[in-house]
């Protein structure tokens, strides 16, 4: 089955935010856009007057139609082309208008995804792919992607993925450091967990982090299952927890996969052993609880943290709310359903979904264009990326920047706690280290 997060949820868990400008003053998407000559330019899909831009949206119907989810995101293409009018109405980004190549892809295989990265990396190549799946192929070919998920290894040379989703390895040591200020480890004995083996290196940042912090780590622990062997993986983790049990282990750090892992196998087991634990995946958690309803021991007493606030603050953020507006004025009879009030788990009325999306990956895109002034190339595009600093982004709460070799956010922290009427995690509205 399918993850809502594999569907359109970014930004660890929740619809991604509108960047808005370059500077720490708020401005609409409309507000990016500045209307001066551009200049020719070499780069792959950008003349004078013109920057084509991939946008391979996530075929909502195709994957009803092949296993039934009733999923509703709302229109992806009537989405972006209001916002790309509005903009190319107020004559583009530096002169350039936006020309969008929509390529609808079925995300329930891998063949899709990669004809489509071949259709706009080589057949009609453009400057840039918008969260596409399988980013790897586009950065290989050199064509930068925006709020895509990098999880292979690139090749030398490869193009940037400019996302608001900090890496773990760059996130975790903020969130361990703002975990320990808020006491959770005080007086505790602490163990790490990892899901799978894939987290061994997560594992590594996550122990550096805390020992920085000055916890004391007394046991690690990482499941060695295969993925795919729920069996043997809950047969792993009763013996992982019955060891941290013996060992007094009163705070289970659970991390990567383990944040949704540690929930289920000990669900599975019937573990009588409930400790106190944090989860340094959010989203993981936060996707799972959304597809399955926990018994309670096993959830109410974890803390994680989000680099973003919960959807109804995003929801309620200005900019989001002149965007839904634009898309719902040039397409009048498209439903756009509030997030507010949703029961957790139920896609069906997810329509808010594309449009936001397409606020934040226009809004970063159109950010990152800005700044790299009439001479657009791939260069000039990454060296404005990381440039970025002290940027108001909507639904963020608090700015957040780049840096030199760095295409990823960071910025504020969101403390995650169990809200037992949701039944779900819920993120606070306002970042607790700002």
């Amino acid at each position: 089955m399918i993850g809502f997060n594999k569907l359109g949820r970014t930004l660890r868990g929740r619809v991604l935010l509108v960047v808005t400008g370059v500077s720490m003053a708020t401005m609409s998407l409309n507000a990016l856009v500045a209307p001066s000559a551009g200049a020719a330019s070499a780069a792959p899909g950008v003349t004078a007057t013109a920057i084509k831009v991939g946008i391979p949206y996530v075929d909502i119907a195709a994957v009803d139609k092949q296993i039934g989810l009733h999923i509703n995101q709302g229109s992806y293409p009537d989405s972006y082309n209001a916002l790309i009018k509005s903009i190319n109405s107020r004559g583009g980004i530096n002169g350039r208008k936006i020309v969008p190549i929509f390529v609808p892809v079925n995300p329930t295989g891998t063949a899709a995804a990669a004809t489509a990265c071949t259709q706009l990396t080589e057949d009609t190549p453009v400057f840039v792919s918008i969260d596409p799946l399988s980013p790897e192929c586009y950065l290989n070919h050199k064509t930068p992607t925006i709020n895509s998920t990098v999880t292979q290894v690139l090749s030398s040379g490869a193009a940037e993925n400019f996302t608001l989703t900090p890496p773990a390895v760059a996130y975790d040591p903020i969130q361990i450091a703002t975990l320990a200020k808020q006491g959770v480890f005080k007086g505790k004995k602490v163990a790490v967990f990892g899901g799978e083996t894939t987290d061994q290196d997560e594992v590594k940042v996550v122990q550096t982090a805390l020992a920085k912090n000055r916890v004391k780590v007394v046991q690690t622990a990482i499941d060695s299952a295969p993925a795919t062997d729920q069996v043997a993986g809950a047969q792993q983790e009763q013996a992982i927890s019955q060891r941290f049990k013996n060992a007094g282990i009163n705070l289970v750090v659970a991390v990567g996969t383990g944040s949704s892992a540690w929930p289920q196998y000990q669900e599975q087991n019937q573990s009588t052993y409930t400790p106190p634990w944090v989860a340094t995946n959010a989203e993981d958690l936060l996707g799972t609880m959304q597809g399955k309803t926990f018994d309670t021991q096993y959830v109410s007493n974890v803390v994680s943290t989000s680099p973003t606030p919960n959807q109804a603050a995003i929801w309620l953020e200005p900019q989001i709310k002149s965007c839904v507006s634009t898309i719902k004025k040039a397409y009048p009879s498209n439903v756009i359903n509030s997030p507010i009030g949703q029961t957790p788990g139920d896609s069906s009325t997810n329509t808010y979904v594309a449009p936001e999306n397409a606020c934040i990956n226009l809004g970063l895109f159109t950010a990152i264009v800005k700044a790299a002034g009439k001479s657009l190339t791939v260069k000039s595009f990454n060296q404005a990326g990381y440039g970025l600093k002290n940027v108001t982004l909507p639904g963020a709460g608090a700015p957040v920047s780049f840096g030199p070799g760095q295409a990823y956010a960071l910025g504020p922290v969101y403390m995650a706690k169990y809200d037992p009427v949701g039944k779900t995690l819920a993120i606070a509205a306002k970042p607790v280290n700002k």
